[in-house]
């Protein structure tokens, strides 16, 4: 009987997802063909090209939100617009079309479907589509659910792409132990992450705007709602101004006497991403580099790249591509100089970081550090759909540099901007990744990632065994506000023969207070240290897969893991959130791919 249940629930969902994918095969199909005649009659529109649009068109309120958060109708309709977008410029191009005319006409589109204002839409087309076009032209047996596939890689618009399934070769023989025996001494290393400058930043201007990010100078003219900056940053959609960046800065060195490393985790640029520069990245990068130099002297400092560093955002193009339009080898040069010259690298890395932004380091006898730049599996990529098998050829490098440490019984830190265990990053390099941190568990000691500005963790779990966590990844938040999230950074304490995180303690203002008293420094303070603050006795692994345990069947844990996700900032605590309501933020700790959903819930 139970079977028979099973089988009917299963033909049930069969049929549910083949009436979806019918649903957007149809919709697709009308909407390519009405985009092809609405080109051809010169943007006359038609009653149907006009109910397509005012069905699919973007509700206003998710112009902001990430387009793997859509669910539900928005899911399906977001991958409408992709394949039938993507379908009808990718014929009209290889018959022919000008880039100045798919330009004006994608803008328009844009602006149709209420993807963002016209601003926006104009900027961001015209400073992605050179790398759109060169792609498309060297591909031609690229079509759009390859392009769809990639970008948004949901049940909606899956990727069923044989030439994105690659393997990384990894050494499959048995791990080889390190003693690892702890000490009393310790090692303190302050993580700072996802700064945001904004040069544009201006206090007491408009917080309330229509585009990606506000508070910027010109954008007064658009404030009705009375909301302005704050002096020293804003919850809403805005970035950090430079008096802020300097006071954090000058507040970590101050208060932490004993720091031993600094772990930068990426991100200086702004969320201006419609209107980047290439000089504008440049003159931000430097400035911010210099201060952070400036400030912490003699400190070692290991820095990786973010997304919003190369100019557009995302954009990380393989060595093979030698145009300076198309290229991000202005960005590896520039890094190299820059890290090797502050003497926190050694000119050994400069081979790596020209290759593609990574390196590797061994501060002392025992320790590695290895710095990735994993943005290059980030879906809005659009190099992955040029080159998608492993990008520079990091995930290799990375295990045979992690097989090297293992033969040389060395404990590793790795540094990466986006945790590699979230959608963000393309499935088949997350697969890899994980695959390898899996056969070099026993000594990769901690890994730490930016990206997402919450304070969270993520939990790896051996594949051999799924009740076992075999490794962890500790978030660092953001300096900026960006957005309704307070101001932080962390201090983890490491065991100084191991190499463990033995506990960490994060440091905040709140922002509100700060701007109340805009001529004072925002008054930082410790909020928590993690072992205090959820009642464990250490960090290990198993006391780690036992917190997650206690924290998908614990609801006021939960609400405190919660609350302090979104770092005790008001506007998001705002709305009262029941268990249900924080389920997802569990759920975001395991980083594992297979069977997550499983995992979070039976634990």
């Amino acid at each position: 009987m139970q079977f028979c249940r099973l089988l009917f629930f299963a033909l049930l969902l069969k049929v549910a997802n083949s009436d979806a994918t019918d649903y957007i095969n149809n919709m697709t199909s009308r909407f390519t063909h009405e985009i092809e005649n609405w080109v051809k009659l010169r943007q006359e529109e038609t009653e149907e090209f006009k109910q397509l649009i005012h069905t699919l068109a973007l509700p206003t309120a998710l112009q902001r939100d990430d387009w793997h958060s859509f669910e539900g109708q928005e899911n399906k309709f977001i991958c409408i617009i992709c394949k039938s977008v993507i379908k009808t410029f990718l014929s009209f191009r290889r018959k022919g079309m000008s880039e100045e005319d798919i330009r004006s006409r994608v803008i328009k589109l844009c602006t149709l479907l209420n993807l963002q204002t016209e601003e926006v839409c104009d900027g961001a087309v015209t400073i992605n589509l050179p790398i759109i076009l060169y792609i498309v032209d060297s591909r031609p047996d690229l079509d759009s659910s390859t392009i769809c596939g990639v970008v948004l890689e949901s049940k909606s618009c899956p990727l069923n792409n044989n030439e994105f399934d690659w393997t990384v070769d990894i050494d499959d023989s048995p791990p080889i132990l390190i003693d690892s025996e702890k000490t009393n001494e310790t090692l303190n290393i302050v993580q700072i992450t996802d700064i945001h400058y904004d040069p544009k930043y201006e206090p007491y201007g408009n917080s309330f705007c229509d585009e990606p990010t506000c508070c910027r100078i010109g954008q007064n003219k658009t404030n009705t709602s009375g909301k302005v900056a704050g002096y020293w940053g804003d919850y809403n959609y805005c970035d950090s101004p430079w008096h802020t960046v300097v006071d954090a800065l000058d507040y970590i060195k101050a208060q932490h006497e004993n720091i031993s490393y600094v772990y930068f985790t990426g991100d200086i640029i702004d969320h201006g991403v419609w209107e980047t520069s290439r000089e504008g990245n440049v003159e931000s990068l430097n400035k911010s580099y210099y201060q952070i130099y400036e400030t912490f002297g003699n400190i070692p400092v290991y820095p990786i790249l973010g997304n919003h560093e190369p100019h557009p955002l995302n954009q990380f193009a393989p060595n093979t591509i030698t145009d300076d339009e198309l290229s991000t080898q202005w960005l590896y040069e520039m890094m190299a100089d820059l890290w090797i010259n502050f003497k926190w690298l050694p000119e050994s890395t400069r081979t790596t970081i020209l290759q593609g932004g990574f390196y590797t380091v061994s501060p002392k006898k025992g320790f590695r550090i290895i710095a990735l730049n994993n943005n290059v599996c980030y879906s809005y990529n659009w190099w992955l759909w040029y080159q998608p098998q492993d990008p520079y050829g990091q995930l290799q490098w990375l295990a045979d540099t992690l097989s090297q440490a293992e033969k040389d019984q060395e404990f590793v830190h790795i540094l990466a901007h986006i945790p590699p265990g979230s959608s963000d990053c393309q499935t088949t390099w997350r697969r890899e990744y994980i695959k390898i941190v899996n056969r070099y568990a026993h000594i990769i000691r901690a890994q730490f990632n930016g990206h997402t500005h919450n304070d969270e963790l993520q939990l790896y779990f051996s594949t051999n065994d799924n009740s076992e966590v075999n490794n962890v990844a500790w978030n660092g938040g953001s300096l900026t506000t960006y957005q309704n999230l307070n101001s932080n950074y962390k201090l983890y304490i490491v065991d100084n023969n191991n190499y463990a995180v033995i506990d960490y303690e994060n440091w905040m203002y709140n922002l509100t207070l700060a701007n109340e008293n805009a001529n004072q420094r925002p008054l930082w303070y410790k909020s928590y240290s993690f072992k205090e603050e959820y009642g464990i006795s250490d960090l290990s692994y198993d006391s780690l897969r036992v917190w997650l345990s206690r924290l998908t069947n614990d609801e006021s844990l939960l609400d405190l893991y919660y609350r302090n996700f979104f770092k005790l900032a008001e506007p998001s605590l705002r709305n009262e959130c029941s268990a249900l309501c924080m389920e997802p933020y569990a759920c975001r700790v395991i980083a594992n791919l297979e069977n997550q959903e499983a995992k979070c819930n039976n634990n």
